[in-house]
């Protein structure tokens, strides 16, 4: 048996939250992926879902060498206090192009639910040749999240939600 790390117990966590809530039918999980790379020694963890709508929420835990070093050394070792990185993602797609009205509307959505505090992006991108664009948008939060702000993570699920529905209604 091994001890996990705080980036496991936070994962375990987010999954447990995520998962409830599709056992209840209020979200539909629709991808997980849990990634080692041994060549940068670094931990990624996303899951993603949906409500009711063609949005996608996407939640990313991931750690590097730096933080599992500080929680595996010994306490007169540790520099830092071990932690994770967190961001979130809503997918918008669509048959037609993201026009400015739409990208402000979304932005404004955006900023409105989750505050000026944290930088939102829109990455536009399309399909040459198909009627196939997609829009990601994504709240960065520049800070490490520590496992004693593991409701901080709950939050931002609730917020998920809150922002799936908002978005689902100007995205069907």
């Amino acid at each position: 048996m091994f001890d996990p790390i705080v980036f496991d117990n936070l994962k375990v966590v987010v999954e447990g939250e995520i998962y409830d809530l599709d056992l209840e039918g209020i979200i539909s999980v629709v991808n997980r992926e849990d990634l080692v790379d041994l060549a940068q020694f670094s931990r990624l963890y996303c899951i993603s879902f949906q409500r009711r709508s063609t949005v996608t929420a996407t939640m990313k835990l991931t750690t590097d060498l730096d933080n599992i070093y500080a929680e595996l050394s010994t306490r007169k070792q540790r520099k830092e206090r071990p932690a994770c990185r967190v961001e979130v993602h809503f997918t918008l797609q669509d048959a037609k192009p993201f026009s400015d009205e739409m990208c402000e509307e979304i932005q404004n959505t955006m900023v409105d639910l989750w505050g000026g505090d944290y930088p939102i992006e829109q990455k536009i991108s399309y399909i040459y040749g198909s009627n196939h664009y997609e829009n990601k948008v994504t709240v960065a939060f520049n800070r490490f999240i520590y496992e004693d702000q593991v409701d901080d993570l709950i939050q931002m699920i609730d917020y998920m939600l809150k922002t799936l529905e908002k978005l689902g209604a100007i995205y069907p």
